[in-house]
């Protein structure tokens, strides 16, 4: 896989971004599903690198996220928001990333995820996945207030703290999607032959 910013060896970092590189891999082993942290560290990680105090801060913030969102967004309804938003930005690695995620832990079928993946809701999503992928929709492509029946909505289903949640997911995959394109990085299957 190639990228503008590709992974290196950790004796090729600098003392600030080791700590950083721990920090990150710490963190995200918290919250992460099995092998994700080795393919973070091999695809974000080297953008966050490169200012790693603010790259720290991004990963701190998604840590507490979790934590905090807890109980509140369900995980499947985390993802929808986090496909829509990184299909919405044309992210190929991280769209990939979380289409593949959401198949595999059955929280999405791959016809659900590939309707996403390309742009539109599909059939048979449940109640909290559709209010998610319609809350994040409006806020990628609307500018202005999110309506108050759209408010109301996720607030029912998610209460406040999950509802504010989905807000602040929708805003790091904007900014995760936003430096994964920047240092273009592909999808595996998208990778240059070598």
């Amino acid at each position: 896989m190639s990228s503008r910013l590709p992974s290196l060896p950790r004796n090729q970092l600098n003392a600030e971004q080791q700590k950083a590189q721990d920090h990150f891999r710490e963190v995200a082993g918290r919250f992460a599903h099995p092998g994700a942290v080795d393919r973070a560290t091999n695809t974000l990680f080297p953008f966050l690198a490169v200012l790693p105090q603010t790259g720290r801060l991004s990963v701190d913030m998604l840590g507490l996220l979790a934590e905090e969102t807890k109980g509140h967004l369900p995980e499947d309804a985390k993802e929808v928001a986090s496909l829509v938003t990184t299909t919405h930005f044309r992210c190929a690695y991280a769209t990939y990333a979380h289409q593949m995620m959401a198949t595999r832990l059955n929280w999405l079928t791959e016809i659900q995820a590939a309707g996403i993946a390309a742009g539109s809701k599909p059939e048979g999503l449940n109640k909290g996945c559709s209010i998610a992928y319609d809350a994040a929709k409006q806020l990628l492509e609307v500018r202005g207030p999110l309506p108050s029946e759209l408010w109301d909505r996720c607030v029912s289903v998610f209460g406040k703290e999950g509802t504010v949640g989905l807000v602040h997911y929708v805003a790091l995959l904007t900014w995760t999607s936003l430096g994964l394109n920047a240092a273009d990085v592909p999808a595996p299957s998208l990778a240059p032959a070598k």
